[in-house]
């Protein structure tokens, strides 16, 4: 064979590759799937999550699940960005947004993220997820407290990301149970009755409540809830897909890795975010 005939088999080869790539993004998820802390604690080593089991998934391919993400002015994008990538992406799975007033929200950093409905339009949901952010002050009011503890009282599975456990635990629906929140504000959780685990996913009451710590680990976590709920093949398909293979450049993303001077800047920032403490607006 010829240089030009094998430059023109490769190309023929990588061509298909992708549109092989892009048919499995565009349908995989639908059709394929379808088919097939105390402060003392929070800088030491947190106890891990095993791996999910490949057992029994808890709901069959045909039930369907509804999700439902709690957005709010100040909110952080990647708190639920992470995970909604993840749930779109289940068989039989319908997720919803929804904020006191419908409509857009201003999130943190002046992102505006848009057409969200209204939190008391919506009757119930099998999930529900709260969100952290920079800003707590707009979940924090009573309006938006007395909608999100009526949803999560009849949901079936009752989870955050970030310091989303701090709206949550606001309501009184996590009193005596245990949750995650970002490492700088997890044992703020202690002083609205829940109990804080400096981990990156935290579940209670075999799985009716399910938390994820600080930003990223929106996507670990929703992973988690995806085979719990969907089974593990779905979820580590869902991985693939996305291609989540985390490798990061630095061991910077918790106290427990970071140099004393990155916390210290972090400190300066946050007071008493290294005894996990830190203060947010909306938050006393």
């Amino acid at each position: 064979m010829t240089d030009s005939s094998e430059n023109k088999a490769a190309d023929k080869s990588l061509s298909g590759a992708g549109r092989s790539r892009r048919d499995m993004l565009k349908f995989g998820s639908i059709a394929t799937l379808g088919a097939v802390l105390g402060g003392g604690a929070l800088l030491g080593h947190a106890t891990p999550v095993s791996a999910q089991a490949a057992g029994k998934a808890e709901l069959r391919p045909s039930d369907p699940l509804n999700i439902l993400i709690v957005n709010y002015d100040g909110g952080t994008l990647l708190d639920f960005a992470g995970p909604s990538e993840i749930f779109h992406r289940l068989p039989n799975t319908n997720v919803r947004y929804a904020s006191l007033n419908g409509g857009n929200v201003t999130l943190e950093f002046g992102v505006v993220y848009g057409n969200t409905e209204r939190l008391a339009d919506i009757d119930k949901t099998d999930l529900i997820l709260v969100p952290g952010g920079s800003n707590l002050s707009a979940p924090m009011q009573p309006e938006y407290q007395a909608q999100i503890r009526r949803l999560a009282e009849s949901a079936k599975h009752v989870t955050s990301v970030c310091n989303g456990s701090l709206v949550l635990a606001a309501t009184g629906i996590l009193n005596g149970k245990r949750s995650a929140c970002h490492w700088a504000f997890v044992n703020k959780l202690s002083e609205y009755g829940a109990i804080p685990v400096p981990d990156r996913f935290v579940e209670d009451d075999n799985g009716r409540f399910m938390s994820g710590g600080g930003v990223t680990a929106g996507i670990d976590f929703a992973l988690r809830v995806a085979a719990k709920l969907r089974g593990q093949q779905a979820a580590e398909f869902t991985q693939l897909v996305i291609e989540y293979d985390p490798a990061p450049p630095f061991h910077s993303g918790h106290p427990r890795d970071a140099r004393p001077e990155i916390v210290a800047m972090v400190d300066k920032q946050l007071p008493g975010a290294s005894r996990g403490l830190a203060r947010i607006p909306g938050v006393r």
